[in-house]
């Protein structure tokens, strides 16, 4: 039986998302932005949080952690950096595993956007849960002097097979989808997602989820090797690590 998974807005764009296992009942909180939301959330569905785990320290995703762990006394797994602001009870890092029930999934380290961000990688369920590395159409800021880092994180990311669901950290897809349609004109699949993106946000849709193969058609940070995303940045012939690097800097002014 696959995972179910609940993703819902919480705070003003951040992701909520629950994974439950239907075959033993675990259910893991991806973050706690604000744990009042986050446990209204399970209990509407009838589940109980015995998990939580972290992608990365900064405040909107760790400052509900201690409030959650207190009502349900669910077990923290959380890399290094978040123990600043969240109480974690098992640290993970680079190659660490954690398990959902029956579902498995690997700790990459993946920095650029924070030191100890991490994503947590589930081959068998098809799904990454990616925190603020990927955004739909989009990825996260990046930390001063940590373009490559941010590339890097990004690449194997790509690498992951086209059907794999993303579990992203934050809704910002109108915003992305304008930009990839600024950065790529010419592309057909751009225009047809920012439609989409457009029409959810007229009809209040939250939007954070996507796949690897989606995001190879639409993400401009995932095509810095396309010929077209350079022209248009009057940089043709530079390594995609530095058309990665000019399309983010173009994005932070957009």
């Amino acid at each position: 039986m696959p995972l179910d998974i609940h993703v819902f807005r919480t705070l003003s764009d951040n992701a909520g998302a629950l994974l439950r296992d239907p075959a033993t009942g675990t259910c893991a909180t991806i973050d706690v932005p604000d744990a009042n939301e986050v446990l209204a959330a399970a209990k509407a569905r009838g589940w109980s949080i015995s998990q939580v785990l972290v992608t990365h320290e900064h405040a909107d995703h760790v400052q509900g952690v201690a409030a959650l762990k207190q009502a349900t006394g669910a077990k923290v797994f959380a890399p290094e950096a978040a123990r600043a602001g969240a109480p974690v009870d098992v640290v993970l890092g680079e190659g660490d595993r954690v398990s959902v029930g029956g579902y498995d999934f690997e700790t990459w380290a993946t920095p650029g956007h924070a030191d100890g961000h991490v994503s947590f990688i589930g081959e068998s369920a098809k799904l990454a849960l990616v925190g603020d590395v990927v955004f739909v159409m989009g990825c996260g800021r990046v930390m001063p002097g940590k373009m490559e880092a941010m590339w890097t994180s990004l690449s194997r990311i790509m690498t992951l097979p086209d059907a794999t669901t993303l579990i992203t950290g934050h809704d910002y897809t109108l915003s992305n989808a304008r930009f990839a349609a600024a950065m790529d004109p010419s592309n057909a699949a751009v225009a047809a997602r920012l439609a989409e993106a457009e029409a959810a946000k007229a009809e209040g849709r939250f939007w954070a989820v996507t796949t690897i193969g989606e995001e190879r058609a639409t993400n401009p940070f995932f095509r810095a090797e396309e010929p077209a995303l350079a022209a248009t940045l009057g940089i043709v012939g530079k390594p995609a690590g530095e058309v990665f690097a000019a399309l983010r800097e173009a994005k932070n002014k957009f």
